[in-house]
């Protein structure tokens, strides 16, 4: 993960996290692993949780911060408690990670099962 800077979080860059989280709620399991453009690139949802890590930590904004624990599952309760004490964009960035990582993994088993 990226080294956290004191510079602010861009404008894209905070709207690009409430889109990942967005997308990862509309991601289907069946599916791969979505993308979203930013800038010039396209970019995964993990790599929009790097992004937003290499920036000043600042408070997530409400609604996504609503949306990101709704989200989160009865099997990442530790997640959601620590978004509760601290709705940071880091942690925010921390708990989607967390959540994609486990989706991929059971995305990949999943697969293999069905071979």
């Amino acid at each position: 993960m990226a080294d956290q800077s004191s510079e602010t979080t861009p404008h894209d860059v905070r709207q690009a996290f409430g889109d990942a989280v967005r997308l990862f709620d509309r991601w289907k399991f069946d599916t791969p692993a979505p993308t979203l453009p930013f800038r010039t690139l396209n970019i995964s949802l993990s790599g929009v949780c790097d992004l937003v890590l290499a920036y000043k930590n600042e408070p997530l904004p409400l609604d996504v911060h609503h949306e990101l624990l709704g989200l989160i599952d009865n099997l990442h309760m530790g997640l959601k408690a620590e978004l509760m004490i601290d709705p940071s964009y880091a942690i925010g960035a921390r708990c989607l990670d967390a959540l994609i990582q486990d989706r991929r993994a059971a995305v990949g088993v999943a697969r293999s099962l069905s071979k």
